[in-house]
């Protein structure tokens, strides 16, 4: 028996009722999806910002605080310029951990600022490289358990550089530090607390997402089942900040992994075209609930949206420092658990998108971690037009893999037998095992030498006779790494 023949009487299936979709509106549906996989889910949140921001004229931005170099150890470039480059803009988004406005609840469970020595630390620290003129957008991850020389402090844990916290030169020191890591000057800051990340979240509506496992952990309050639900802000940071479950290997690595996955997913929200349009009147809840640098105006975001209006969301890449976990004793004799930059190619993923080089594989894998979903190019091949495709694409799309390639047929990806399976690269199997948690019943199979068009990793093969799997009820037995 073959997957195309499996059929589950308990498992839901999506199909509304009334006769199948007719090839014209397949073709219709496949063109649209095609339509919004190109747009910049990046260009259309800058370009609602500037215009909510004009609509929103008398209101404030909340800001970082304007020090002066003394303050912070500086002696060197301006930490946060404010301003773009005429080909390159990058902006520092920065999570801490603080406790500010949680519930009681969740300060059982998380810990008060007391607990974690004060608002001193930031646990998320991502680089977002634009390069309008090769129309690319780059978000590099840096562990937070990252050993690195802070400018001014000495060598310590990245997270660390927050001392001081939003108010007292924490994202000058961050950004000069990554400064010093990237060779990039940092323009814009972005900074965001537990609670505010959760009101961003709730002001978009929430997000649709898909996840393979249960998933279970009472320090940041998760629990949620296996499948597609929706995400309100409580649930996503809950999500975002686990890093204790079955396959974390390397805790901080899988937490990187979902982040990178998350905010795949969040671009699919809101290329929907029912958020795009909601976008604008979300704007003060959006920008109240984060802290950004006094340089980030509204006309700064003008000549952004006009830079970049041509970037695809296909073009937006995810990346993470490569570094690998260790451990070392400090000047105390205590033993601490730490990551380590991998040289040479560390700073030749810096050096890449610097100059604007083809990246490779830099920076897509994390040691001991499975990939993330969101480095994991995809597409549906739909045998016979059927409505399961579409099906199995939105489960892709939600669960923040890359399906920018779309749905297509026969045409363009040829399977090597009959039947539903998934496809992989040659040297993609790891990628393809990632797929498979999601559709259990499929079998992996390697793919022809010319069977995937170049740059895509995997192909979920299905017809109408494919049946997707109900979601797991228990945690996975083999991890997929």
């Amino acid at each position: 028996m073959t997957p195309d023949d499996m059929k589950s009487p308990t498992t839901p299936t999506h199909d509304a009722p009334g006769p199948k979709p007719s090839g014209a509106h397949l073709h219709v549906r496949r063109v649209f999806l095609a339509a919004t996989a190109t747009v910049s889910a990046f260009v259309t949140v800058v370009a609602a910002i500037v215009m909510g921001t004009y609509f929103w004229a008398s209101a404030s931005i909340p800001t970082i605080p304007e020090l002066p170099p003394s303050a912070t150890g500086s002696t060197g470039p301006q930490d946060i310029s404010g301003r773009c480059d005429e080909r390159a803009c990058n902006y520092l988004l920065l999570g801490s951990d603080s406790r500010k406005g949680l519930t009681p609840e969740e300060l059982i469970a998380f810990g008060t600022d007391a607990h974690i020595g004060g608002e001193n630390r930031s646990d998320t620290i991502i680089l977002v490289h634009t390069r309008p003129d090769r129309r690319e957008v780059v978000f590099v991850s840096f562990p937070r358990d990252l050993w690195v020389d802070i400018p001014g402090m000495g060598e310590g844990k990245i997270n660390t550089a927050f001392e001081g916290g939003v108010n007292g030169g924490g994202p000058q020191r961050v950004a000069r530090t990554i400064r010093s890591i990237s060779g990039m000057q940092i323009h814009h800051v972005l900074y965001v607390n537990l609670l505010g990340f959760q009101r961003v979240v709730d002001a978009l509506g929430g997000v649709d997402m898909c996840v393979p496992y249960p998933m279970k952990d009472p320090l940041t309050l998760l629990d949620i089942p296996a499948g597609c639900q929706h995400f309100d802000g409580r649930t996503a940071l809950a999500y975002v900040r686990t890093r204790h479950q079955p396959c974390d290997t390397v805790p901080d690595f899988a937490r990187i992994s979902r982040q990178q996955q998350f905010l795949r997913a969040v671009i699919a929200k809101v290329l929907q075209p029912g958020e795009l349009l909601k976008l604008q009147d979300l704007i003060p809840q959006l920008l109240g609930n984060l802290v950004v640098d006094q340089g980030l105006n509204p006309a700064e975001l003008v000549y952004l949206a006009g830079l970049l209006r041509n970037v695809g969301t296909d073009n937006a890449d995810f990346r993470a420092l490569p570094t690998v976990p260790e451990g070392i004793y400090d000047s105390s004799g205590t033993y601490v658990s730490i990551v380590r930059a991998i040289q040479p190619e560390a700073d030749e993923l810096m050096r890449r998108i610097r100059e604007g080089k083809p990246l490779g594989d830099l920076g897509q894998e994390l040691s001991q971690t499975p990939p993330s979903p969101a480095n994991i190019v995809v597409s549906v091949v739909d045998r016979d037009g059927s409505s399961v495709a579409t099906d199995v694409f939105d489960i892709l799309t939600e669960g923040g893999f890359n399906t920018s390639p779309g749905i297509v047929d026969l045409t363009q990806t040829k399977p090597p037998t009959k039947g539903a399976m998934i496809l992989y690269r040659a040297d993609a199997e790891d990628e393809a095992k990632v797929v498979g948690t999601y559709f259990g019943n499929l079998t992996l199979v390697p793919a022809p030498a010319g069977t995937l068009p170049k740059g895509q990793d995997v192909a979920v093969v299905v017809s109408g006779r494919y049946q997707i799997p109900p979601p797991n009820t228990s945690e996975p037995v083999d991890c997929p790494n």
